[in-house]
């Protein structure tokens, strides 16, 4: 009966409007049949419609450009593709990238310079992209104003909404009917029988990101992308549409890092993803006889940690070359520059990467390439770049593109924080660009810490790819009143900060605290230590965008599972069925007390231990603001009876 109503609804798109030019419509279905694409061409202008198995989501919805709708159809290409491939690094090793595609080939008259368009369209299993192409037959380029994007999200029904949010949580839920104006994507949708959607863009490049509008009483998402500058032949970003059942399986979804060059993986051997400490906001912190602060003794301290526990890196922050605004700062011998060579030195021989800081106004006066090529000479394994203040949107794009090309051929790991231009996948291309602030690190956002906030920014900001968000403060109840970078209290519990840093996808996750507050409490760094990347697999297990959320990922050793919850206590049942079957496991769990409470009980926790099957079931009861880990290793008595 359903495949019944799946073919009458997409007869209904083919005999729905009147073709110009006697086209006949042109229709695309995903590999498995669940999503069916209708294009048509009437009076000059290029519509779609969505369906998905028998509910159709988007009808009668633009493509193009403002002001450009005599095309005439040219030709159709079709395309399809059903591979596993493996990248660098990333949510799993083998990724599948199955895919259907139509190419609609345009013309115009040849008295315009905005003559020729193809639009390519690609139905995965879950979701639809689409991109386009401007005056691909150009043998000379030529420079192009191009018109405002008009592609259209014309959705059928009101569904709530989502949108990316910098400091706090996610905007919304509202009803897509109450959103009005600009907002930055990913923009989340979810229907009354939870399916869900988002929209988003891959494969940015040489141009402004686009923005989603929105008028109130209106069904309708517009991408917003304003007159750019262009060299043709061009090849605009994707625009993504995402549907699956689940909001996890939108964060779990490759169809982002399937839209983007693939790097050479053994060009690349060279790039380690891992954990990382942070130097930055450990400043102040004092034990019985040391107090941290911007300097070699504390740099060691993590050094040591870090070569016991198999962490790969350190991040030394600003100010260790001069004051990091001030022009006077010389990133080659300014401030401490001796110091922190001798911590490189000091950490080569530990087996521990020391990634730099560098602010845009050093690298302005004193060049990016320079820079780069001399921090690799000391040894340096990376560089954070912060405040790159370009207001240009295209411009910031190039800029951010090229540091990224100069620090991959000078073999160092390149992440940007204070507002970067926003993920589209590029990791899959570059994948030394490891990670970037696309949300406000935790202790950083004025309004960014309550516990609610969290799960809402896993479940939208995630979507696009990697974050760097520094959870992971276990000194909660002192941090505030010793620590000069710790600009917001942290409402969180000492477990939850733990579950944070796997929950949160990056190629470095970067804890913030200072290795004695880790010392302190071994059973939950191990957890943290065990993250050893790249990840096997990550599954999104369970969780709601209000209020929790709970995470998978697996590694060479074995399986690392975390839930963090908002302020409302509950008990979830955890299903361990990702386990390899016949094998025994050793869970190693912490959790929240009776006593545990973001406000008032931050650091009580418990640990316990039990083994654990396959189809096996943990229960986690989460305080407010709580959270759990579990650390699964398999017990070898068991591997060895296979």
């Amino acid at each position: 009966m359903k495949y019944f109503k799946f073919i009458s609804l997409l007869l209904v798109f083919l005999s729905g409007y009147a073709f110009a030019d006697s086209n006949s419509a042109m229709t695309l279905l995903s590999p498995n049949k669940s999503l069916a694409l209708s294009i048509n061409l009437n009076s000059g202008q290029v519509y779609y419609d969505l369906s998905r198995k028998d509910e159709q989501l988007i009808k009668h919805a633009k493509l193009g450009f403002k002001n450009i709708n005599n095309w005439q159809l040219e030709s159709i290409a079709r395309d399809s593709k059903k591979e596993t491939w493996q990248p660098v690094w990333g949510k799993r090793s083998d990724v599948e990238n199955n895919y259907n595609e139509l190419v609609v080939k345009l013309k115009r008259a040849k008295k315009y310079d905005f003559n020729n368009l193809h639009i390519a369209l690609r139905l995965f299993d879950d979701g639809l992209a689409f991109r386009y192409i401007v005056n691909p037959d150009d043998q000379n380029s030529q420079q192009l104003k191009l018109p405002n994007e008009i592609s259209e999200f014309n959705f059928t029904k009101n569904w709530q909404t989502w949108t990316y949010a910098i400091e706090k949580q996610p905007i919304g839920p509202k009803l897509l009917s109450e959103v009005n104006g600009l907002r930055k994507y990913p923009m989340m949708l979810r229907s009354e029988n939870n399916q869900y959607m988002a929209i988003t863009e891959a494969k940015l490049r040489d141009i402004g990101w686009m923005e989603l509008f929105s008028k109130r009483a209106s069904k309708k998402v517009r991408v917003n992308l304003v007159r750019q500058q262009i060299k043709t032949p061009f090849e605009m970003p994707w625009r993504v549409l995402l549907v699956t059942d689940n909001a996890g399986d939108l964060i779990d979804s490759d169809l982002i890092a399937n839209l983007n060059a693939r790097a050479d993986k053994e060009e690349y051997s060279w790039v380690k993803p891992g954990v990382s400490f942070w130097d930055w906001r450990a400043w102040g912190h004092k034990t019985d006889d040391f107090t941290y602060d911007l300097q070699l003794p504390s740099w060691k301290r993590f050094i040591d940690l870090a070569q016991e526990q198999g962490v790969p890196y350190l991040v030394i922050d600003a100010d260790w070359y001069g004051p990091e605004f001030s022009a006077d700062s010389d990133p080659f011998t300014g401030g401490k520059s001796a110091q922190v060579q001798a911590a490189i030195k000091y950490g080569q021989e530990r087996g521990v990467g020391l990634v730099l800081y560098l602010n845009h106004v050093a690298a302005k006066k004193y060049g990016i390439a320079k820079i780069l090529h001399e921090y690799s000479k000391w040894g340096a394994a990376g560089v954070k770049y912060g405040f790159m203040r370009i207001k240009d949107k295209a411009e910031k794009v190039k800029w951010t593109h090229n540091i990224v090309k100069m620090a991959g051929d000078a073999k160092l790991l390149i992440f940007f924080h204070d507002n970067p231009i926003p993920p589209t996948g590029e990791e899959v291309t570059w994948p030394h660009f490891i990670s970037r602030e696309f949300n406000h690190a935790q202790s950083d956002g004025k309004r960014a810490s309550l516990p609610s906030v969290f799960p809402g920014q896993a479940f939208v900001n995630m979507i696009t790819g990697p974050l760097d968000m520094n959870n992971g403060l276990f000194d909660l109840n002192n941090s505030k009143q010793q620590r000069p970078r710790i600009f917001q209290e942290v409402y969180s519990t000492i477990v939850s900060e733990a579950a944070r840093n796997l929950i949160v996808y990056s190629g470095l996750t970067i804890v913030p605290d200072s290795a004695d507050a880790y010392r302190k409490h071994p059973i939950l760094f191990d957890f943290i230590a065990a993250q050893k990347m790249p990840w096997l697999e990550s599954k999104t297990l369970s969780g709601d965008i209000d209020s929790y959320i709970s995470m998978m990922r697996q590694t060479q050793e074995g399986f690392l599972v975390a839930t963090v919850n908002n302020e409302t206590s509950r008990e979830l049942t955890l299903k361990l069925d990702f386990l390899t079957k016949g094998v025994k496991y050793k869970a190693v769990i912490a959790e929240d007390t009776a006593d545990t409470h973001y406000l008032t009980g931050r650091e009580n926790y418990q640990t316990s231990e039990q083994v654990v099957s396959a189809g096996d079931i943990i229960i986690a009861k989460l305080a407010p603001g709580g959270g759990q880990t579990i650390q699964l290793t398999p017990i070898i008595d068991s591997l060895t009876r296979l």
